[in-house]
């Protein structure tokens, strides 16, 4: 569906000047008690995520050398993203072990730049997908398709999955804006099968991984 759903939008929309398409992989972190994930299944006044993330070529699937520690804080509709560069690229993050010491480096830099996170927590897993953006042409606001979400490694010390996972059958598209409703250009995007709703990337694979349904 997504193939379809991107030639759709390639007909009535801009491709994104600076970055169009490309891979992007992130290593999202728990306690071992998944106390930031059942912060977003329970809807928490106060929610928040904690992750690495880098990218990726779309056509040579290469790392890029910089990569990012994001931080995003959620306080009822109130939103602070706190993001800095690791010191560590895409190539090497990829090629780690997630019980790698030095993916423990991060939390500490955080907490100096403000992030309100627990002691102590762990890489889970590695969430990679494919990601199309574009430019809306009356609005200008930005969509971002992504699609073959996958989980390929997963820390064995906080998940005892027989496997990763390949692919969800879900994909995502989010239009970003200050806008109220869907331009005219997009209104179509409901009878291609696109329906609005709350969707969670690290929720939805972990639950894919254990097989516990929300």
């Amino acid at each position: 569906f997504a193939p379809i759903l991107i030639n759709w939008l390639q007909l009535r929309c801009l491709p994104d000047p600076q970055f169009p398409t490309g891979i992007i992989s992130s290593i999202y972190y728990d306690t071992k008690n998944w106390l930031l994930l059942r912060e977003k299944l329970n809807s928490d006044y106060y929610k928040t995520k904690f992750r690495v993330r880098w990218y990726e070529s779309l056509d040579n699937k290469e790392p890029f050398d910089r990569s990012f520690v994001e931080i995003k804080h959620k306080i009822g509709a109130t939103r602070k993203k706190i993001r800095f560069e690791s010191n560590y690229s895409g190539k090497q993050l990829a090629s780690m072990e997630l019980t790698d010491p030095k993916l423990f480096t991060f939390q500490e830099k955080a907490r100096k730049q403000g992030a309100k996170i627990p002691l102590s927590l762990y890489p889970a897993f590695q969430i990679s997908y494919k990601r199309h953006r574009f430019l809306e042409p009356k609005t200008r606001c930005r969509i971002c398709i992504d699609y073959d979400i996958r989980v390929p490694r997963v820390n064995g010390q906080m998940l005892h999955c027989l496997k990763p996972l390949s692919f969800l059958n879900t994909g995502v598209v989010e239009v970003k804006g200050n806008i109220i409703e869907l331009p005219d250009t997009l209104q179509q995007l409901t009878a291609l099968g696109c329906s609005k709703q709350a969707f969670s990337k690290y929720s939805s694979c972990y639950s894919k991984l254990t097989g516990i349904l929300f």
